[in-house]
């Protein structure tokens, strides 16, 4: 079993190598087929047509002869052939392109105007022709040709011109197209009008003069930009016409796009409660002041590049150019020179200045400081002096707080009710308050420790209360600005065993919060 397992393997060894020495030379054939992409890349199937249909022919043997794994014989046979007739195709096609020479020319300008690809019918119907008189050449019939040719040339001539339009007109006419489906003949003919005038324009213009493309092309883009204005309008207006709430829609989202504007100069919100005419006149305002600046800095500009000459002049450097760049690396290069020299100067020079920097800010802050400190302290002494020792004191509290503290508001046991005998005190309360016009006032009530806890704090609370409406309604202070409390004998500032102490718990706080 082993034994016959052996002259089986050896076997396929020898038919495989044997299937290897018979296998043909492919080598041959890709030189072929590399010689027939470099002719047909020279014309040799446009200017030498039989020639190169003989070639084509023999070279399809070959590709069967290939496939079908002939002999090597026959595959040489059919390679030779072919390469033979496409050799002589090229030949052929450089005699039918001299012959044929002031016809190319028609041909060549279709091409590079991409005929082939956007107008291909057009083009192949001139090429057909043209072909047909390659054919006259192989044949030697050489007038014949000419006169083909001759044929062939308005008809590359038209296929030239329409792939231009094609490429300058085709997105403005598939545009105005689009727009007519969106119905901007009925809600935006004008704007219609326009794309289709551009178009116009720009297609006579083509028709006049195919290579004046740059006056075409603008106004095909004009053509362009109407038709997409059409279709916008056509589609915005339409919508409003089935929804009367969409008026209101549009006008919210040109507003939108506006303001978009308006932010980029930083206005958050332009003036449509004046209306459009309104909200442009703010951006032609804001623009014509940015016109202003550009133009007072272009002034700048070139007041700085005639210093910058001026100043290479001084140090013996000639100006290279008026370009303000130019002139500044030339002098940075020359600063840059000196600064070496001077490196250690103005590092100290610096060093000093921050110095002097940070002690004027000291100082500035320090001056700031004791102006308020002053204006706090007048102010303070101003209210000390209205008000007389049986009238209360005047204090700061431990958050530096004003307090007026006044013992002088004495109600009659039980009562919250202001009398006449307070008015002059409260008199002089107002005028305290005046020197404070931005402070948050508080109004405390206090008792003392005789009583019901819970009614002194209802009695406290009444207090304050009256002297806050009071001063509030004299003074015409803002109820957000002033409060009122009660603390009934929570907090104490004498003690509460004697009459005297007693006396001082039973009082009015007014607080004045900066």
């Amino acid at each position: 079993m082993e034994r016959l397992r052996i002259v089986l393997a050896t076997l396929l060894t020898v038919a495989l190598c044997a299937a290897a020495a018979t296998a043909a030379d492919t080598s041959g054939y890709d030189r072929l087929v590399a010689d027939m992409d470099a002719a047909r890349d020279a014309g040799a199937d446009v200017f030498a047509p039989k020639m190169w249909e003989k070639a084509v022919k023999s070279y399809i043997e070959a590709q069967k002869a290939v496939k079908q794994r002939k002999k090597q014989k026959d595959l040489d046979k059919h390679v030779a052939r072919a390469a033979e007739y496409t050799a002589n195709a090229a030949k052929a096609a450089e005699v039918g392109q001299l012959s044929l020479q002031e016809y190319l020319e028609p041909r060549n300008k279709a091409r590079y105007a991409g005929a082939p690809a956007l107008v291909p019918e057009l083009y192949a119907e001139a090429e057909k022709v043209f072909v047909k008189a390659a054919r006259k050449v192989e044949e030697g019939k050489v007038k014949d040709a000419l006169k083909e040719a001759a044929k062939a040339a308005p008809l590359y001539d038209v296929a030239e011109m329409e792939a231009i339009r094609v490429t300058i007109l085709d997105k403005a006419d598939k545009l105005i197209a689009r727009a007519e489906a969106d119905e901007a003949e009925k809600y935006a003919p004008s704007t219609l009008d326009k794309a289709r005038s551009a178009r116009s324009k720009s297609n006579a213009i083509l028709t006049s003069d195919r290579y004046n493309r740059d006056e075409a092309v603008d106004l095909a883009l004009k053509a362009e930009y109407e038709a997409r204005h059409a279709s916008n309008i056509g589609l915005s207006v339409r919508s409003i016409e089935r929804n009367d709430q969409a008026w209101e829609k549009l006008m919210l989202g040109y507003e939108i796009h506006m303001n978009r504007v308006g932010e980029s100069f930083e206005l958050t919100q332009l003036g449509f409660d004046g209306g459009p005419q309104g909200a442009t006149n703010e951006l032609i305002k804001e623009i014509e002041e940015l016109q202003q600046q550009n133009e007072h800095l272009s002034a700048q500009l070139a007041g700085m590049t005639s210093s910058v000459t001026n100043s290479l002049a001084q140090i013996g450097e000639t100006a290279p150019a008026d370009d303000p760049r130019q002139l500044a690396e030339q002098l940075d290069r020359r600063i840059a020179e000196l600064k070496l020299k001077q490196k250690s100067l103005a590092v100290q020079l610096q060093s000093g200045q921050e110095d002097m920097a940070a002690m004027a800010a000291r100082q500035q802050e320090a001056e700031r400081e004791l102006a308020v400190r002053r204006e706090k302290e007048e102010k303070f002494r101003s209210a000390k002096s209205l008000l007389t020792p049986s009238d209360g004191t005047v204090l700061f509290n431990a958050a530096n707080d004003v307090v007026l503290r006044l013992h002088g508001l004495s109600f009659a046991p039980g009562s919250s009710s202001l009398q006449d005998e307070h008015m002059a005190l409260l008199a002089k309360v107002q005028k305290v308050i005046e020197m404070y016009p931005e402070a948050h006032l508080t109004i405390e009530g206090h008792t003392d420790s005789v009583g019901d806890p819970g009614s002194n704090v209802t009695l406290s609370e009444k207090r304050a209360f009256q002297v806050t409406q009071y001063l509030r309604e004299s003074l015409l202070i803002p109820r957000d600005r002033i409060t009122s409390i009660g603390y009934g004998a929570d907090r104490p500032v004498s003690t509460n065993k004697t009459s005297e102490g007693r006396a001082k718990n039973r009082r009015i706080d007014v607080i004045i919060m900066k």
